[in-house]
């Protein structure tokens, strides 16, 4: 599978601290409360802050959240990754691509302090899109096929990664190119279930932490349990 992860919008081609970030309206997320970084000063000439956009296409690596997790095995060498960040309006903008090279199977134990404790996924070396092949004011919608709420990154199947594609190389239009999904074989059945608040919030933070839908974990724990039973 590929994957999308939605970085910090960084004025220095994600290879340097931003400059002048309190004047930068690309920089607004970074003054947000709940986004998880050393956050920077309004009156940095230089970006006091610390998060990983800074050195992302230097390094070329990403970590894994929350602290102490690893990625699942729907990240794999050689798979695509996308990278969006936020807007100031809310939607999104897609600016740049590469694929994975190796994964750490161990967390970071000496280093940077913001970097101590985490698993991170490394990329084969890129840049940035150049600027007038960034496509921007897309929707969690159309890049995943749902609302994106907690969580870094997302899971894509292979349609959505053409999409993601199409709109890269100017095939075709945000208005015009449908959200696909890859088409389910004629012998399987939906089920509509009601589960309690409490179970509904402990999917969704599972799904969070995992970059995955709801409906994949659901289908995926009722095939292990029917497994279980059969065997």
């Amino acid at each position: 599978m590929s994957m999308i992860i939605r970085v910090l919008y960084n004025n220095q081609g994600w290879t340097n601290p931003c400059l002048n970030p309190g004047k930068d309206i690309g920089c607004w997320l970074c003054f947000e409360d709940n986004v998880n970084i050393q956050p920077p000063n309004k009156t940095d000439e230089v970006c006091t802050g610390h998060c990983w956009e800074q050195h992302l296409c230097v390094k070329y690596k990403w970590g894994c959240t929350p602290q102490g997790r690893f990625f699942g095995y729907e990240a794999y060498r050689g798979s695509k990754v996308f990278f969006i960040f936020k807007q100031s309006d809310r939607n999104y903008a897609l600016w740049g691509k590469t694929t994975i090279l190796n994964i750490d199977e161990e967390l970071i134990k000496k280093g940077r302090e913001y970097e101590i404790g985490f698993s991170f996924i490394h990329f084969n070396p890129f840049e940035p899109l150049p600027r007038e092949q960034w496509v921007r004011g897309l929707t969690d919608i159309q890049l995943v096929g749902n609302k994106w709420l907690m969580g870094r990154y997302r899971y894509i199947d292979a349609n959505q990664e053409d999409y993601l594609e199409e709109l890269i190389k100017g095939i075709g239009t945000k208005a015009t190119i449908e959200v696909r999904h890859a088409p389910q074989p004629s012998n399987n059945m939906d089920l509509n279930i009601n589960v309690t608040m409490n179970i509904f919030k402990k999917l969704q933070s599972i799904a969070d932490d995992e970059g995955r839908q709801i409906d994949e974990i659901v289908r995926e724990a009722i095939a292990e349990w029917v497994k279980g039973r059969s065997d």
